[in-house]
């Protein structure tokens, strides 16, 4: 693993250990009003961070290259693999920590976590959209590196998106964001390893 990928997720695991200790409350409060109106534009936004968009997409890609494309059928299954496996990740943890999402604290003064419980309002932590995005669209970077600015634009736009929306925290999609990264460049690694 690259230090400075080392560095970013230190550094982005202490931002979302102060975003948990200091400004998820008050932007769970602010974005609660919806400023600006700002809800619908992010609304279309988010929905770019349902998982089924590159999983099935990279499935079928993966079985039409194999055998034929070689480099084309590994990063369609790097994309595939790297969302999947994000995911499954992320459900086990949201259902061992069970965090309250923001509604919870707006309506029912309900904040932190809730172990081992399953359920919509206690999933909070990690955010699913925000994993499957940076899983995704940095996947998607290493494989194009000359449009890896884009694509980490439109991760970091999907993440935000769940906060706007009131549906996740900061720390949330700063933890769901880092997971998706992690596996990203981990099997990026096993799968191109000694072919680039």
């Amino acid at each position: 693993m690259k230090r400075s990928l080392i560095i970013i997720t230190v550094v982005a695991s202490i931002v979302a250990l102060l975003s948990y200790l200091y400004w998820d409350r008050a932007l769970a409060f602010y974005f609660s009003t919806n400023p600006y109106g700002i809800r619908k534009i992010f609304s279309y936004i988010t929905e770019l961070g349902l998982s089924e968009y590159y999983l099935i997409p990279s499935f079928l890609l993966f079985l039409l290259a194999r055998g034929r494309r070689e480099e084309l059928s590994k990063g369609a299954l790097l994309l595939f693999l790297s969302v999947a496996l994000s995911g499954i990740f992320i459900i086990i943890v949201k259902i061992i920590v069970a965090r309250f999402r923001p509604p919870a604290l707006i309506h029912d003064n309900l904040f932190g976590f809730n172990w081992f419980e399953f359920g919509y309002m206690v999933n909070s932590f990690p955010s699913g959209h925000a994993t499957t995005a940076f899983s995704a669209f940095v996947a998607l970077s290493l494989l194009i590196p000359k449009f890896s600015k884009l694509f980490l634009s439109i991760a970091l736009l999907i993440a935000l998106s769940r906060v706007v929306l009131g549906v996740h925290y900061l720390s949330d999609v700063i933890i769901g964001g880092i997971i998706g990264t992690l596996w990203a460049y981990y099997l990026y690694n096993r799968i191109f390893k000694g072919t680039k």
